[in-house]
Order: structure tokens, then sequence, then C-alpha cells
């Protein structure tokens, strides 16, 4: 019976162990391809498979037999090479862009087992010269972010990589003008240089020359670039459309991130998307007054209650080190930067502020947790009370950038939120103003007749730069100066 027992339990093992090894599809060495490119520098169809090869290569093999010194069964170097001098011979060749873009878009490189599927090790994508390098490490599976040490690592060398993308995508875009993927590759590469403005121009083109499916693939990155340009009026319209759109994926797409991106651009979606029932509450025995908040302190002149409540507060939401790469923020971090502000601790209040300002902007391509700290309309209010703070510490150039961020993603949207836009129109005329007249005081600008040949009446006097009064290393930029000084 015990034998019969241990008999069963080897078939059964015998049985998953056929099973596993018919679910194992190992990836393709690309040792054949890499060969033909070499015995024929101009076979564009073996440059492209190797470069497909090399991009859906996550195998690792042990050098000299050593399982401390793991290393890519395939060089992205080798395939980037061959893929580049694809593009030289013929910058129509589309079939070598996907895994070229590939490759000089990627942050990361993982390396996975084709038993288990699972991927123990990530290397970053280092850019040496015209080259990459990676170098697989375990994950630390310790973290709930362990790419963070790997991203880091690629992003301080992924300017040329984004540079090259550019060049490539310009000139695919001028031999196939019609064809959206250089378009878009175009603006993915302008979005991660940070020229978001033309980013949304080539987006648009692109979303223009596309399919729907295309338009929903971008969707995201469009929208992306137009709130970090400012353009809520086109913003709003690109999101209109999507939530309007009968293929839309709502595993992706759902109704908070809608709800969160329209809070965005100063529209609060949040009861469409998520209603809030209100059920009565019942109790058995009346429960204690609730302690007094900060406002209430602050009321009754106890402030020394009001900083320790709000010191209670502050240490909540410091972020724990390793776990986010980029906080979580929601609105008790406007909550606490007021109080701060309430209590005259200005520094504490701008570093609640900007620790919303990153939790936004520093998220670098991803706006994906926007659903967990933004379903309402609230994000607004936090960047005009940075450009007032900013604006009271004399850092007029950062407060003129949040007053603009206001009226450009707000303006336009619900109602009710007009009056915070107009706050910021006044404020951001009012140092432009000031600037104005501190330049044309200072020397710097001076105010010159009007050099129309027809003479206008009333007409205003335009302004002019005075070399003369600069220092002698800025005055070759003083052609430069922004027309809002005049």
């Amino acid at each position: 019976m015990r034998n019969d027992r241990f008999l069963g339990v080897a078939l059964l093992c015998m049985l998953c162990t056929n099973d596993l090894r018919a679910m194992q599809y190992p990836a393709e060495a690309c040792d054949a391809h890499e060969a033909a490119v070499r015995a024929e520098p101009t076979d564009l169809d073996a440059a492209a498979r190797l470069g497909r090869c090399s991009v859906r290569d996550y195998e690792l093999i042990a050098l000299d037999g050593d399982s401390s010194r793991l290393v890519f069964r395939s060089s992205w170097s080798t395939a980037l090479r061959a893929l580049r001098h694809a593009v030289e011979l013929d910058p129509g060749f589309e079939r070598a862009y996907r895994p070229l873009f590939r490759i000089l878009f990627a942050e990361t490189r993982d390396a996975c087992s084709p038993v288990t599927g699972s991927c123990r090790h990530v290397s970053s994508v280092a850019r040496i010269g015209d080259s990459i390098r990676t170098f697989p490490r375990l994950v630390d599976e310790r973290s709930q972010d362990p790419y963070l040490g790997a991203l880091l690592e690629s992003r301080a060398t992924r300017r040329a990589s984004l540079s090259e993308a550019r060049a490539l995508a310009e000139r695919w875009a001028t031999v196939a003008p019609r064809d959206r993927r250089p378009h878009e590759y175009l603006a993915r590469a302008l979005l991660h240089l940070g020229d978001h403005s033309a980013a949304t121009v080539e987006f648009e083109l692109a979303a223009a020359l596309g399919t729907p499916a295309s338009k929903r693939a971008i969707f995201r990155e469009r929208v992306e670039a137009l709130i970090r340009s400012d353009m809520g009026e086109e913003a709003r319209r690109v999101i209109d459309e999507a939530t309007s759109d009968p293929g839309r994926d709502t595993t992706l797409l759902f109704t908070a991130r809608l709800a969160a991106l329209n809070a965005l651009v100063g529209r609060d979606r949040s009861r469409e998307y998520a209603p809030v029932i209100s059920l009565p509450l019942v109790m058995d025995a009346p429960s204690a007054p609730p302690p007094p908040s900060i406002v209430e302190l602050l009321a009754k002149g106890d402030t020394s209650g009001a900083r320790l409540l709000l010191a209670q507060l502050d240490s909540s939401l410091v972020p724990t080190p390793g776990v986010w790469r980029v906080p979580r923020v929601d609105e008790t971090f406007l909550y606490a930067a007021e109080m701060h502000l309430a209590l005259g601790d200005t520094v504490a209040a701008e570093s609640r502020l900007s620790g919303i300002d990153r939790a936004l902007y520093d998220r670098r391509g991803d706006f994906s947790e926007l659903e967990s700290f933004a379903w309402r309309p609230w994000l607004g209010r936090a960047w005009l009370r940075s450009g007032e703070v900013a604006a009271a510490r004399g850092r007029r150039d950062d407060a003129m950038r949040m007053f603009r961020r206001v009226i450009g993603l707000w303006g336009g949207g619900d109602v009710d939120l007009q009056p915070l836009v107009e706050r910021a129109r006044t404020q951001l005329a009012a140092l432009s103003t000031s600037a104005r007249t501190r330049l044309m005081s200072s020397g710097v600008v001076r105010q010159q007749p009007p050099t129309h040949r027809a003479p206008a009446r009333n007409q205003p006097g335009t302004y002019a730069v005075n070399r003369s009064a600069l220092p002698t290393q800025h005055r070759a930029a003083a052609s430069h100066v922004s027309p809002e000084f005049g």
C-alpha cells in the first residue's frame, strides 16, 4: 500500500515534468542572425531579424560556467549598430525602426526564466558613447519599487539615446510624411526630452494620421504632453474623445482614471464616476465629541496646541524611504501647507507644496496613479498657493510658472473654479508689470516711441533693451528678453 502511494506520487511528478517541459518556450538564440549580419552588412532583413531577436532575448548565460558572472546572451549594442546601419542605407526601411526605438527608449532590460517565467534579474540600460551596456543584477524583492536603482542609472545617461531617437524619427518622417509611426516616435522622444509643446504637435499629427486603435494607444502620452504644456482646453477635448469612444479599453482607462484626468484640467467628475451613497448611521450610544481641529485651535488662539497637532499630521505624511519612487499625495498635503502658512512657517509650507508638485510632475511619463490622489479638482489650488508663496519669497519666475499653469489648465473648466483662475491672472499681470517697471527704472529697458509709418493715436510705446546698462557678460543675451517685458 505504501509503495503504491510512492508510485502514484512518482507518476504524478513525471506528468507534471512533461507538462512543464511542454510549456517552456525559450527565447530564440540570436547567433545565426548576428553571423548573417557579419557576413553581409548590407543585408537589411538580417539586421531587422537581429534587432527583433535581441529585444526579445531575456536569457542569461554564465561566463566560463561561473554562475556568479551572469550576462545577457545577446548584446543590444551589436543589434543597435546593425539597425543604425540599416536605416542609414535605407531611411525608409520601416522593419528596422521598431526594435531600434525599443532599444533607444528602454530604461530597463529584464532577465526571465523560461521555466518559471519569473524575472529575478534586471539591468539598467547605460549609454556609453554610441553603445548600450546592460549588466544584470538580482531584483530587490524586499522593496515595493525593486527597479528604482536600475531606473536611476539608466536616466543618468539616457539623454543621448533620446536625442538619437529624435534625429532618427525626424529623418524617417521626411521620407514617410503620411506615416503616423515616425511622428509617434518623435513625439515620445520630445516628451521625454522635456520639449512638451513640440511633443503635442507631433502627437496630434500622429493621431490625425492614425486609426482609432492607434489613437487609443497614444492617449495617455497625448494627454500628458498637453497637461505638461498647460493646454487645458486641448486636453479636455482629447479626454472627451476617449470618454465617448465605444472601443475604449475600460481596464486601462477606467472611470476613476478619467475622473483624475478631468480634475487636472479643472473639471469635477468625481460624482459621475464614483457616486457617494449616503446611508443613515445607527449608533447605540452617542459618541464622544471629536477633538478640535487645527483650524479650531487657531481660532481659539491656541497656537501651541495647533503646532502639536500639525506636527502629528506632518509625521503621518512622511514617505517611507525606498518604498515608493514618487510619494503619493492627497489633499491633506495642501491642508498641511495652509496650516503652516497660518502659523507663519513659510519654509514648511513650501516643502509640502513642492511635494505635491513632485508627485505629479516628476513621474516622467506616467500619470497612471493619478486616481490615488486626484479624483477631485484640488491641485489647482495647490499650484495657486505655490505661486503666491514663491512670489512672496521673491522667486518671480517660479511664481509666474505656477500662475500660468492654473490659467492654462483650469481656464475654461468648471464655472465654480474660474474665480481661482481670475486670481491667478491678476497676480500674473501684477508680476509682469512690476518686472517691466523694474527693468525700466534700472535702465536695462527703455521706452521708445512707435516707429510705424502711420501714426496711431493713443498707441503705447514699445520697449527696447539698453545693452550698455547690462554687464558685459549679459549683453549678448539681451536680444532674448521675453515679450512680457516689452
